[in-house]
């Protein structure tokens, strides 16, 4: 067990020699002399002491109770006063310094160490209250944080659903009310709005349903061996046909088949989202382009379209649930897509990136190891 190193100021040459060689025959480590309060403070950051036997009355413009106030500030150690003076003045502010203990001169061998030992114990009892009060408030911050982002999550959630909701209603009330006046063709367009409001509380709830799932434990993630280029082949035909001739999507790979491990669903929605993205934000005609670059250990796919780009100062925030890009004017979405694709990706031991130029389009950088996660 390490000894206890105390430092001992005192600027009586005599004396501090004897304290050293009491302290040293009691069992201590004597790490230093210093004769003023400047010299006390210098050594206490050379030589790191656990405990500082300070004396009242020293040379120079700095007493014992100022250099002790400046050593329990800065360097958080005990310190007892060691004096032959007990006058009243003297005594207050001694107790304003709030030191760990504080002996008479002369003192007996026996009331030096228990002293000693009674400031080591109640420096240390401190220590852990302090680093126990530090717990309790990282703690409490860390639950005061999470539980604003809820509340902001279940405010914007709340937004969120107040617009379609606010369509499905009106265009029923317009019908309820109004439908014998109403020509077929404008009823039709307003069970028109009434089914687009519908599919888009159903995209809302889906897509925060599958936020929930990938936010759960990643021992729910459920990998199977996939073939990644039949399942993007697959995934671009399908969104090809939704998306009529509007929209031209392409597929590429540098590799025929590539048989991976990975969460079929997961994959599923991360593709889905950045490739549903791509084409709403891309101009009528344009094209949409999903690479795979296959390599023994990991492969990457990259999701590029030719549509509006990204503002540069939105990128950092790009990634956060509701949180939507200041130029997608009225082009409708939930600000949860590239959330999800985010969470689905690093599930899966993956990450996703972005690399955008406004006005000439943007392409997102999916990397996924291919073998199997270990749990």
């Amino acid at each position: 067990m390490a000894r206890t190193r105390i430092l001992v100021v005192e600027d009586e040459q005599i004396v501090a020699d004897d304290l050293r060689e009491t302290l040293e025959i009691l069992g201590y480590e004597v790490s230093g002399l210093a004769v003023s309060g400047e010299e006390a403070i210098a050594k206490v950051a050379a030589t790191c002491p656990n405990l500082v036997l300070m004396d009242i009355r020293l040379e120079g413009a700095m007493d014992g109770i100022e250099a002790s106030h400046i050593i329990q500030t800065d360097f958080q150690l005990p310190v007892i006063y060691l004096t032959a003076n007990a006058d009243r003045a003297t005594l207050e502010r001694v107790k304003q310094s709030e030191p760990f203990g504080y002996l008479m001169k002369p003192f007996s061998e026996k009331s030096l160490a228990t002293t000693i030992e009674i400031a080591i114990a109640r420096h240390q009892a401190e220590l852990k209250v302090r680093q126990a009060l530090k717990t309790v408030q990282a703690s409490k911050n860390a639950a005061e944080k999470l539980a604003h982002e809820k509340s902001e999550y279940l405010c914007l959630l709340a937004h969120e659903l107040r617009n379609p909701l606010t369509a499905i209603k009106f265009a029923a009330e317009v019908l309820q009310s109004h439908s014998e006046q109403l020509p077929d063709d404008k009823k039709m367009r307003y069970v028109q709005r009434i089914h687009t409001a519908t599919n888009s509380l159903n995209k809302l709830l889906e897509d925060v349903l599958t936020l929930e799932h990938s936010n759960a434990s990643p021992l729910q993630w459920s990998p199977l061996e996939v073939d990644v280029v039949g399942f993007c082949e697959e995934l671009i035909e399908v969104l090809q046909v939704n998306c009529d001739d509007h929209h031209t999507l392409t597929f590429s790979s540098n590799i025929e088949q590539y048989p991976a491990f990975l969460d079929e669903k997961l994959l599923w929605h991360l593709l889905n989202n950045l490739l549903s993205n791509a084409i709403k934000y891309s101009p009528a005609g344009g094209t949409v382009f999903l690479k795979l670059h296959g390599e023994p250990d990991r492969f990457s796919l990259y999701i590029s379209d030719q549509g509006i780009g990204i503002p540069p100062q939105t990128l950092p925030r790009l990634f956060e649930a509701f949180y939507r890009a200041g130029n997608v004017g009225q082009i409708p979405g939930t600000g949860l897509g590239l959330a999800i694709s985010k969470q689905c990706a690093e599930l899966q031991g993956g990450s996703i990136s972005v690399d955008s130029t406004l006005g000439q389009g943007t392409t997102f950088t999916v990397v996924l190891p291919r073998h199997k996660k270990e749990q």
